[in-house]
Order: structure tokens, then C-alpha cells, then sequence
């Protein structure tokens, strides 16, 4: 057996008995996603020698994740050897790596594992891993996804011309998170200023929930000049944006453009008999 066999063989032993204890001894960073996005998960390691970097992307099925009996082992699937993809049939996954010189003697090695269009199977524990060849030690970062949908309804208000007075408007946000037990606030923008019921005497806004779903309600009052405008609502690190417009007059805005033609029409007449 070669020098490059016994150490593939050590490797492959280490590989083994940290992934058996990594769970239990880290505590993985959560990261919330939005239901068919686009995330990218990055991790980056100090090492001394970038062509020797041996790093690798795992992931472990949310249920496993969560399962406390000690008969069930985790499966953890391979995603990444360095730029190797190791479930070539998801063309979901990508991977990208980048090189920094921290110094002489040391690099600052990234990788960057994307997924695309982020659906209910990807949730779960990714960790990834980088090996010193040198010291046969590993380095460790965990992330844990879950995944939310915000969305706002309606989608636009239109406040009729011929409005006057006071106006009232009704917005609601709606946050669909399916693990239960889990806190969510949400949080109401109008023009970049926040809203809340301190804060604001136009604004009044309530709360509802479901099994899965959280709701927040805003009912906003004033002039339609003041309520027009753009509002947000936002669940960290979700956001949704509404529209709310004044309608223009078009009976006006026709009365308006009929004379500017008839002037432009009456000009260009004079200036053929001069």
C-alpha cells in the first residue's frame, strides 16, 4: 500500500467517525429560505496549501435532523467533493470555489454550494467540511434550511380620482411556515417609515394564526394623498411589497391633451401663411 493509499484510508476513517459525532457537537446556523428561490450557502476555511483542499458537502433529510432516538442513524447524502458534483442526475446543485492569500505561508479557501428553485425536499442540516492533509484534521460548518412563503394581499390598490377625505385601505400579510412551535414577527412599512399602532394613529394592525400560517393585518386611514405610496411587509429575512396609486382623471388628462393639440395645431397653421 502506497503513501497515497494509507492516506485516502486514513482520510476516509476520519470522514467517518467525525460525521458520527458532528451533530451532537455542533450547533448548525440557521438559514431561512422562501419557497422556489435561489440560495446559496457559503463556507470558508483557513488553509496552507490550496491544491491540496479537500472539501465536501454532505446533507441530511430534516426528519433525521430532528429524530432523537438513539437505534436511528442519520444518512447523510454527499453533494461535493471540491467541484465534483456527487449526485450528477440534480442539476439544481452548483458548486463554486474561491482562493484569497491571507498570507505567505496561508489562503482563505471558499466554496459555494447553490441551489436553485428551493423546494420542500431540500430543507434540512448541509454540512460541509475541509480536510488538512497535513494534520489529518477536520474543520466543520453546519447550516440548517428551512423554508417559509410570505405573500401579500391584494397585490395593488388603486384609490379612486374623485376620492376625497378620509380613505381606508385594508392590507394583509400572510407568512406559511409548516414546522410548528416556531415564533415569526411581522412588520409593516409605509414609505420607508415603520408602522405600529404607537407609532402611527393612521395605522391599526392585528394579528391572527393558524396550524401553518401566521397573519398580519393593516388597516391604514387618511387622506388619499397621504395613504398612496409603497408598503412593505416583513418576516426576516422575507419582504413583500405592495403598490398603493392614485387613478388618474382621464376625463381631465383628455380635456388637457384636446387643447395642447388644438394650440400646437393653431401655431402650425400660422407658421405655413408667414
Amino acid at each position: 500500500m502506497n503513501f497515497y493509499q494509507r492516506f485516502v484510508l486514513i482520510w476516509l476513517l476520519c470522514l467517518l467517525i467525525d460525521i458520527i459525532n458532528a451533530t451532537g457537537r455542533l450547533q448548525p446556523k440557521r438559514v431561512t429560505a422562501e419557497h422556489g428561490s435561489d440560495l446559496s450557502l457559503s463556507c470558508t476555511f483557513q488553509e496552507e496549501d490550496s491544491d491540496k483542499t479537500i472539501v465536501q458537502w454532505l446533507y441530511q433529510n430534516l426528519t433525521d435532523f430532528h429524530s432523537n432516538s438513539r437505534t436511528h442513524k442519520p444518512y447523510w447524502r454527499p453533494l461535493f467533493l471540491n467541484a465534483q458534483s456527487l449526485t450528477p442526475t440534480e442539476t439544481r446543485y452548483s458548486i463554486q470555489q474561491k482562493v484569497q492569500q491571507i498570507n505567505d505561508s496561508s489562503i482563505a479557501y471558499s466554496t459555494i454550494l447553490t441551489l436553485a428553485k428551493v423546494t420542500d425536499s431540500d430543507e434540512g442540516l448541509y454540512m460541509c467540511k475541509s480536510l488538512s492533509p497535513k494534520t489529518i484534521q477536520m474543520a466543520y460548518q453546519q447550516i440548517c434550511l428551512l423554508l417559509e412563503s410570505l405573500d401579500i394581499n391584494p397585490k395593488q390598490v388603486i384609490i379612486p380620482a374623485d376620492e376625497s377625505g378620509q380613505y381606508s385601505i385594508r392590507l394583509s400579510c400572510i407568512l406559511t411556515d409548516h414546522h410548528t412551535g416556531r415564533r415569526h414577527e411581522i412588520h409593516w412599512w409605509h414609505n420607508n417609515k415603520r408602522l405600529g399602532a404607537n407609532s402611527n394613529r393612521h395605522a391599526r394592525i392585528t394579528k391572527n394564526s393558524t396550524q401553518h400560517s401566521f397573519i398580519s393585518t393593516l388597516f391604514y386611514t387618511g387622506e388619499p394623498a397621504h395613504i398612496a405610496g409603497s408598503y412593505v411587509c416583513e418576516s426576516d429575512p422575507l419582504r413583500k411589497y405592495i403598490s398603493v396609486e392614485l387613478e388618474s382623471n382621464n376625463s381631465t388628462d383628455l380635456i388637457v391633451s384636446s387643447y395642447l393639440f388644438l394650440a400646437l395645431g393653431i401655431f402650425f397653421s400660422r407658421l405655413l401663411f408667414l
